[in-house]
């Protein structure tokens, strides 16, 4: 019994430890943010909602604040050497997304030709 009371002790604590490793992705999320310039509108704000599914990541875009006529239909999502690259179709076009996230900020650019820039939402 003395040897069996240590041994259920140290299983415990490891057990716990175990628990505090398990890690959140840091991609997935909500993010505001905004397309700077665009022909014809100007400046764009966009929700970008990120989950992951196993490996595989999906993205959601949609308009804010006025927009609301503009509906996009997201495809493919990739994550390559730390570059998101989001294909969708909207007001006609086949368009992509590159963006870079790092902690709680969103960068990159709308067709290589609109910067793009947004922080994430707090829960």
């Amino acid at each position: 019994m003395k040897k069996i009371l240590p041994l259920v002790a140290l299983l415990f604590i490891v057990s716990c430890g175990v628990q505090k490793n398990i890690k959140s992705d840091p991609y997935v999320g909500s993010y505001e943010m905004t397309v700077f310039e665009v022909d014809n509108i100007g400046d764009l704000p966009l929700l970008l909602d990120l989950t992951k599914q196993g490996d595989v990541y999906t993205a959601a875009i949609s308009p804010k604040e006025g927009m609301q006529d503009v509906e996009f239909e997201v495809g493919a999502t990739k994550l390559q050497d730390g570059v998101f690259t989001i294909e969708a179709y909207a007001a006609g076009y086949d368009i992509y997304f590159e963006l870079t996230i790092d902690q709680d900020a969103v960068s990159g650019t709308l067709m290589g030709m609109f910067d793009v820039e947004g922080t994430r939402l707090k829960k």
